[in-house]
């Protein structure tokens, strides 16, 4: 399959001249959490990470020229997995690692198109790390390919970086939340994007007054009480700081907090009424209402060209 078309697929062959048995596929799906079955298509997508993909069962054996093509002494297994292009590399950091149990656990070999397609196809060995090299490779180019078609705009773009912790981060919350119980909150982190600009950053939500876990990232959505309270005004004022200034004006109130492979910080309960107190003095901050949050499906980041 060439990068230019939108997915990513993979075929699972074995030396067996039978289909795999998909109800001990289903069972296997049931017991990883985030698949649900449609017919015969288990369906991935997490919630948190925002990653999606599909695992597809053919039971009986497809017209020649739908069939992929299968080495001498293996044959098709029926099960194929497809992951669109256009999306943040995290969707196939989250997703290999799958497709390599999947295989390990049926004892199933794998024929990549992609990596075969101008040579006759070989069947390889699960191998998360190389699977995630081919996709991001082809991701690149198929949205290269995109980019020139003038009825395509140029993608949201968020650094690799930037995007890897965003993924990290979110899946790690649920652990962080059980560490920190009750004595400090962990926020959410979000992709955003200014108005106007084609750049997505991270933004997590700082309330005020409550010690929390304090992330990387490029904005803090700030809630504080409104200094200016009146009938006529609400309460409460939200407002968007870059990240770097509100960890400077901070710089006494926030220290690490120790988690593994996970670079992040904590207000304390003992520095969060300090906190408070700076953060309700801080002017230099822009109105919520010129950044939107996107979907983590909705950027890429790949390396652009210059001119975008």
């Amino acid at each position: 399959m060439r990068s230019e078309n939108m997915s990513f697929d993979i075929f699972f062959c074995w030396p067996k001249n039978e289909r795999v048995n998909f109800d001990d596929v289903k069972r296997w799906a049931e017991a990883i959490e985030c698949f649900k079955q449609n017919g015969t298509q288990l369906w991935y997508a997490n919630p948190d990470t925002g990653v999606y993909f599909s695992i597809d069962f053919a039971g009986t054996p497809e017209s020649p020229d739908d069939a992929p093509l299968i080495p001498d002494g293996y044959f098709d297994s029926g099960l194929s997995f497809n992951l669109n292009y256009n999306r943040p590399q995290y969707f196939a950091l989250e997703a290999m690692p799958i497709v390599a149990h999947l295989a390990t656990r049926f004892g199933l070999s794998l024929i990549d198109p992609q990596k075969d397609w101008d040579a006759p196809p070989v069947t390889r060995v699960a191998d998360a790390e190389v699977l995630v090299s081919s996709w991001i490779n082809h991701n690149e180019r198929a949205t290269h390919a995109l980019m020139q078609d003038p009825d395509f705009s140029n993608p949201l773009h968020m650094t690799a970086q930037d995007s890897v912790y965003l993924w990290r981060y979110t899946k790690a919350k649920p652990d962080l939340e059980r560490a920190c119980g009750e004595d400090m909150f962990v926020p959410r982190l979000v992709p955003i994007q200014r108005k106007g600009s084609r750049q997505v950053g991270a933004a997590f939500t700082y309330t005020q007054g409550i010690p929390m876990i304090v992330p990387e990232s490029e904005w803090v959505i700030l809630v504080r009480k409104n200094r200016r309270f009146s009938l006529k005004k609400k309460a409460q004022e939200i407002t968007v700081i870059n990240a770097r200034t509100f960890a400077e004006l901070l710089a006494g109130c926030i220290r690490p907090y120790d988690w593994p492979e996970l670079n992040v910080q904590m207000i304390t309960p003992e520095s969060a009424q300090k906190a408070a107190e700076i953060t309700s003095k801080i002017d230099r901050t822009l109105p919520r209402s010129e950044f939107d949050v996107i979907e983590k499906d909705a950027f890429v980041d790949i390396q652009l060209p210059a001119s975008s």
